[in-house]
């Protein structure tokens, strides 16, 4: 299984390049500066990091719940 971080990574740069293309293809009054595509990529990339730390806790939780409970629910044999 990837780390979190390079799986962070790999959706960061596919998001940077997506939002350069979409940069180039836009009027010239509408362009962002990279400043702010690349602010939009650090934003993105500890979104999924967060994200992924909460989903994997999440999981955690379910995994451990769910065990037989040893407990005796039947009619005494006395």
């Amino acid at each position: 299984m990837y780390s979190h971080f390079v799986i962070a990574a790999i959706i960061s740069v596919v998001f940077f390049i997506t939002k350069a293309v979409e940069n180039k293809f836009t009027n010239e009054e509408n362009k962002k500066p990279v400043k702010f595509i690349v602010r939009d990529t650090l934003l993105v990339y500890f979104s999924v990091v967060v994200g992924q730390f909460v989903i994997e806790q999440f999981n955690s939780i379910e995994q451990s719940g769910g065990n037989h409970t040893p407990v005796f629910t039947d009619n005494p044999e006395f």
